[in-house]
């Protein structure tokens, strides 16, 4: 399979749901309009900002239907599906499932209940979903922190590259920067390494990353594209001052719930993408009210999404 570089930002799209918890499908229509009218051509649904380990199968099919026939019509756009699963006969139908309805390509976790204890056993884990759907990219998600799975992904490669034929690359969501530095340049740079941690995406520039996949490009990519810009100008100054506003938002993630917090900064430009589900919390009528107060000290207005 010849293996396309996908640049840029790519959000790591929220999975819309009503007050009562349940999925918000319509709401995609405009979600997806959202996005197009801010310049972005690929999404990565189902994933941890989606809460896909929180959805039913039905509703990560039923998610998965709805992306992909609002976008039909757009041969640019690309939807790449997360399929992760601790069952492996789970993953693989929501791959063959995605597949069969035109997704751009799937992502796999490792399973994380019972876990594989060498490269090999992820790696065998890896192709029989990959197997499953061989004429699209497979992506390994790679996120030691919620997975506790972590092993150095170059050595993953090494073995997943010739036992996978559609293995296109791994979302690399860990901050060890040699390792993904080897990724980056494993077999002459042929694959795909997106950076996951988006409020360090310029350290991962600087190394030689071309994209990246999280959660905050829903409503910041302008923001991006501008530090990406600056940084391949040798505008470090800009670049910088970029990073730095997008660490104040992320520093806000982090003070308040997280998920639900990032689905507000949606519901602020528009997009009521609604409530989180249990475990994760969502705010209080008071930290929204504190909340908005912090976004205008920061001048969030200046560099979101219209």
């Amino acid at each position: 399979m010849k293996i396309e570089k996908l640049i840029g930002p790519i959000p790591a799209t929220y999975t819309p749901m009503r007050s009562d918890g349940q999925l918000n499908i319509d709401l995609v229509d405009d979600y997806y309009a959202f996005l197009i009218r801010n310049h972005i051509q690929t999404i990565f649904i189902c994933g941890t900002t989606g809460e896909g380990e929180l959805l039913t199968v039905q509703e990560r099919e039923l998610l998965t239907e709805k992306w992909l026939t609002v976008s039909k019509n757009n041969q640019q756009f690309k939807v790449i599906v997360v399929v992760g699963s601790n069952r492996i006969h789970e993953a693989i139908a929501l791959a063959q499932h995605a597949h069969q309805n035109g997704c751009y390509g799937i992502s796999y976790i490792s399973p994380y209940y019972y876990k594989p204890n060498s490269i090999a056993e992820l790696v065998a884990c890896c192709k029989k979903v990959a197997d499953s759907v061989s004429d699209i990219p497979f992506y390994y998600y790679h996120i030691p922190v919620l997975t506790h799975v972590k092993f150095p992904m170059v050595d993953f490669m090494e073995q997943a590259s010739p036992s996978i034929s559609n293995f296109a690359g791994i979302k690399y969501s860990d901050e060890d920067h040699v390792d993904f530095l080897k990724c980056l340049e494993y077999n002459g740079g042929a694959y795909n390494v997106f950076w996951g941690k988006d409020e360090t995406l310029l350290s991962a520039l600087s190394i030689g990353a071309i994209a990246g996949i999280g959660s905050t490009y829903n409503y910041m990519s302008p923001l991006y594209m501008q530090l990406i810009q600056a940084f391949q100008s040798n505008d470090l100054v800009s670049a910088k001052s970029l990073q730095l506003k997008s660490i104040q938002v992320v520093n806000l993630l982090n003070k308040y719930t997280g998920l639900s917090t990032g689905k507000y900064f949606m519901n602020l430009l528009g997009i009521d993408c609604g409530p989180s589900r249990n475990p994760l919390q969502n705010l209080s009528d008071a930290d929204k009210l504190s909340l908005q107060n912090e976004l205008k000290d920061i001048g969030f207005s200046n560099f979101c999404m219209k």
